[in-house]
């Protein structure tokens, strides 16, 4: 029964049969070794070699394959001390537990240790030694930097044996690690005159040297060359670019870094490390895409996901949208796994559920989670930010005070959680007292800390505080940023000081800090106040035809319907909302600029159009399988049937058109319908 759940990933049965068989003290020593199994087999290192103490509890000593899994185990789980314990029962063992030796020093970053070992081979069965040993000694000095050894080891091999196609990738490898590309280079130039043909792990390591230096311009003629030789992008090769595409500066270059993805020759379930790789890169760009593409593959893969995978799939379907998919894949975790989540893969859920607005279930899971996963500081700001979003500075305050009454670590990511929570009532005294003892804790605020002082000013309309603020943080030094920016000018143009605006405007450019999406909509804004829609329209092309220019996302699309509607152009309001669904990685039209036409166009005489576009977004915000429900604002709604009503027209659209909204999770009273 403990052998069946291993290829089942069933931990929680097998864990279930253990703890029945230990009540009946009917543990044999073959029931733990299958249970051991069952770990490996669900990555569980960690709870594999916890086997090993209560092997020795009972008075079992392990045979010689336990002795050499249990080594494999303590260097996946990463367990120090108990490899060093294991390395002295393995001497004179086989040359399998020597090579495992050799591999958790040099993870450790302990050259001596892996040599040493390596010597007691030499010594202890020189006739096991051989190529391999030689190779996992010179890959454990060439990993840690270390190539003045490598290759003293090196010319001590070349006296007994030839050099083959592992031992060049170990050196190429030990050269890219030092950012040496040019002699990694010159190895494989040396290889091939060996005689001895690169594969695709020799051009793995130039890669990935490629990679270190962050040149893709290099990395592109390197997977050039492999696919001239016809060799295979395997998971290492898209591993390293995954890698790249988070770290390049340049987004363009990232996301085209992400494109070897739509390769059908790359296949990025084979292993829980590619797959893992793919996820974290896409969720950190943001590619959408993609990510659909990843979850909706991982159910039919091979894959056996980790604690840590589970969290990249939980994030994966919060940057979707996909609140139910993230409770699917927690209760998997837990139920079906048996995987106690960890304080990652729990804030992980608990941010997916703040980003959903679902603040009351993020804080039901925090209590029912908290006595038994350790609560760190990103958690507890993660739940004091979502109560600052919805404006509960109470229920913020509280957990700041169960943070405290549990000895958690205060920092400045929940000091400036808090001033936000109260900022955003316009609570400054509240906020100033926040930041006062930010400092007494020793808690350094940052841009954003003072962000958050600068909106709250705003909300009250003390828009010469806010500048007082910002000219209180340029003179500590920090350089104001595009939320910094974004923060006073979106306060100017509430509050109707546009000279100010203006001005804020030129000193962005004037200081090159570059305009965000949130820039242009507040820019579209302010140009619908100022009557001018020309020049909102201007701000709008001029960002479409910039490729280095600010994103125009769905919430510029709604800006810019709302700024016709505002200014009395429904003609302009419906031919941008058609033109806008034309524009390159658009990620709209959403509700709000839906909900926007539907509320607007009536009072201006197109009644039947916003009646077409009600229907139309029935049909099309909630296409996608699993998303969260994108509904159009309740009020709209209202005002559309109102109009209806005032025109006559209940009884002869509304039926069919409340049926629809209902059919797509639209709300639709009653009263509504009521002539």
């Amino acid at each position: 029964l403990i052998a069946r759940c291993a290829d089942s990933q069933n931990v929680r049965l097998a864990e279930c049969a253990a703890t029945y068989l230990r009540s009946r003290q009917e543990m044999t020593f073959s029931c733990y070794k299958t249970l051991m199994k069952v770990y490996a087999y669900n990555g569980r290192y960690d709870k594999a070699c916890d086997l090993y103490a209560e092997i020795k509890s009972n008075g079992w000593e392990p045979d010689a394959v336990m002795y050499g899994s249990l080594v494999k185990f303590a260097v996946k789980a990463g367990r120090t001390d108990l490899s060093h314990e294991l390395a002295e029962k393995l001497e004179g063992g086989c040359i399998r537990n020597y090579m495992w030796l050799i591999r958790s020093a040099g993870q450790e970053g302990d050259v001596k240790r892996a040599v040493d070992t390596f010597r007691k081979l030499q010594a202890n069965q020189p006739e096991l030694v051989d190529v391999m040993a030689y190779n996992v000694t010179i890959d454990a000095c060439a990993s840690n930097k270390d190539m003045a050894r490598a290759q003293q080891l090196l010319e001590e091999m070349r006296q007994t044996h030839p050099m083959n196609l592992v031992t060049y990738n170990t050196l190429m490898k030990g050269y890219c690690v030092v950012g040496d590309l040019p002699q990694a280079k010159r190895t494989m130039r040396e290889m091939e005159q060996s005689g001895i043909i690169p594969d695709a792990a020799s051009f793995s390591c130039l890669l990935s040297g490629a990679a270190k230096m962050l040149d893709y311009q290099e990395t592109l003629k390197i997977i050039s060359e492999m696919d001239r030789r016809k060799l295979p992008l395997d998971s290492y090769v898209v591993s390293i670019m995954m890698q790249l595409s988070r770290k390049l500066p340049d987004a363009r270059d990232a996301v085209r870094a992400l494109t070897i993805l739509d390769r059908p020759d790359v296949l990025i379930f084979e292993d829980e490390v590619v797959f893992n790789t793919v996820l974290d890169a896409c969720i950190f760009r943001r590619d959408c895409k993609r990510l659909a593409r990843a979850i909706q593959g991982y159910p039919s893969s091979k894959v056996r996901a980790s604690v840590r995978t589970y969290g990249l799939l939980i994030k994966a379907c919060a940057v979707l949208h996909r609140t139910e998919a993230c409770w699917n894949f927690w209760n998997e975790m837990i139920e079906r796994r048996g995987i106690q989540p960890n304080d990652v893969t729990l804030g992980c859920m608990i941010d997916a559920l703040v980003e959903a607005q679902r603040i009351e279930d993020a804080l039901a899971l925090f209590q029912d989670w908290k006595l038994k996963v350790t609560c760190d500081t990103i958690i507890y700001s993660t739940l004091i930010k979502g109560f600052a979003s919805i404006g509960d500075a109470d229920r913020a305050m509280a957990l700041f005070q169960d943070m405290r009454t549990n000895g958690v670590q205060l920092n400045h990511i929940v000091f400036t959680a808090l001033i936000n929570a109260h900022a955003k009532n316009g609570l400054m005294k509240r906020a100033e007292q926040l930041m006062e003892e930010m400092e007494r804790e020793g808690c350094k605020p940052n841009a954003i800390t003072y962000s958050s002082l600068i909106r709250g000013h705003c909300v009250r309309g003390d828009i010469s505080a806010a500048l007082n603020v910002f000219h209180q943080m340029v003179g500590f030094g920090f350089n104001a940023d595009a939320v910094i920016y974004n923060t006073l000018l979106d306060g100017c143009v509430q509050h109707g000081n546009f000279e100010l605006a203006d001005e804020l405007l030129l000193e962005m450019e004037k200081s090159k800090v570059a305009p965000s999406n949130y820039t242009l909509s507040i820019i579209v804004k302010m140009w619908s106040k100022r009557g001018d829609l020309d020049k909102a329209f201007k701000a709008v092309r001029t960002a479409l035809r910039d490729p280095t220019g600010p994103n125009v996302d769905a919430q510029v699309g709604a800006c810019i319907v709302g700024a016709c509607i505002h200014n009395r152009a429904p003609q302009r309001a419906i031919a941008i909302f058609e033109e806008m669904k034309t524009w390159p990685n658009f990620d709209g039209p959403d509700n709000n600029t839906y909900s926007a036409l539907i509320s607007g166009l009536p009072r201006h005489g197109y009644l039947r159009k916003a009646v077409e576009l009600t229907e139309e977004a029935c049909a099309c915000l909630n296409t996608r399988p699993g998303q969260d429900k994108r509904l159009l604002a309740p009020n709209a709604l209202m005002q559309l049937f109102r109009a209806l009503r005032n025109e006559r027209l209940l009884h002869e659209l509304a039926p069919s058109l409340a049926a629809k909204l209902r059919g797509a999770g639209m709300p639709v009273e009653e009263r509504w319908l009521t002539h």
